[in-house]
């Protein structure tokens, strides 16, 4: 049986939580989006140091990306909210590996973002942990 006192330390305590694993979400994003950015080339490529910053904010990212998916499966979120969180480091990180002088990062790279954002959004406002479902 637990007291008012304790349902209050243990909800301070997941709130707590959940602002660190949303701080490392939103670190992701922003590594990944100035990543894309520092990479991006139409007609001039980026210069070479250019190129080496960029692609250690992509690894950046990507590490970003997947510590917050692992941390939101452990807080048993549900599997879109995992999914959605680990979009950054699985599509845009994967391509970017895979193609790295293409536009495609960039294009991908429009659509993983918003959808970790919207992952973060699940995870912040669902009901604590343990909302899988």
């Amino acid at each position: 049986m637990t007291t008012p006192e304790t349902e209050t330390v243990l909800r301070r305590r997941w709130w707590g939580r959940a602002v660190l694993w949303a701080v490392l979400v939103v670190a992701s994003i922003v590594l990944t989006g100035l990543a894309l950015e520092r990479t991006f080339s139409l007609m001039v490529g980026p210069g070479p140091e250019q190129l080496r910053v960029g692609r250690l904010l992509m690894l950046g990212g990507v590490v970003a990306s997947l510590a917050a998916a692992i941390w939101s499966h452990f807080r048993r979120h549900r599997f879109w909210i995992t999914a959605c969180v680990a979009a950054p480091a699985v599509v845009v990180g994967g391509v970017t590996l895979l193609m790295p002088g293409s536009l495609l990062p960039q294009m991908v790279g429009a659509v993983a973002l918003p959808a970790a954002f919207a992952g973060l959004l699940g995870g912040v406002l669902g009901r604590g942990s343990g909302n899988r479902g």
